[in-house]
C-alpha cells in the first residue's frame, strides 16, 4: 500500500481515481469490520484516513465548481 501522502497526490491528479476511491473505500472499511482480525483496527484507521482525504478533495472541488 502506498503512503498516505503519495495516495493524496495520486487522487488529486486523477478524477477517475478519486471517484473510484469514494465508491470503494467505504466497502473496504465495512469488510474489515466484518473480519475482526487483530490488525483490523490499524487497517480500518488507515482506510478511514484515505477516505477522509478523498472526501476533503471532493468537497474542495465541489466548492470550486470543478465537479
Amino acid at each position: 500500500m502506498v503512503s498516505v501522502s503519495r495516495f493524496r497526490e495520486q487522487v488529486i491528479n486523477n478524477q477517475e481515481s478519486l471517484d473510484r476511491m469514494l465508491r470503494v473505500l467505504p466497502h473496504m472499511i465495512q469488510q474489515e469490520h466484518k473480519l475482526n482480525l487483530p490488525k483490523s483496527p490499524k487497517i480500518i484507521k488507515d482506510l478511514q484516513k484515505r477516505l477522509d482525504i478523498c472526501r476533503e478533495i471532493y468537497a474542495i472541488r465541489r466548492l470550486q465548481g470543478d465537479c
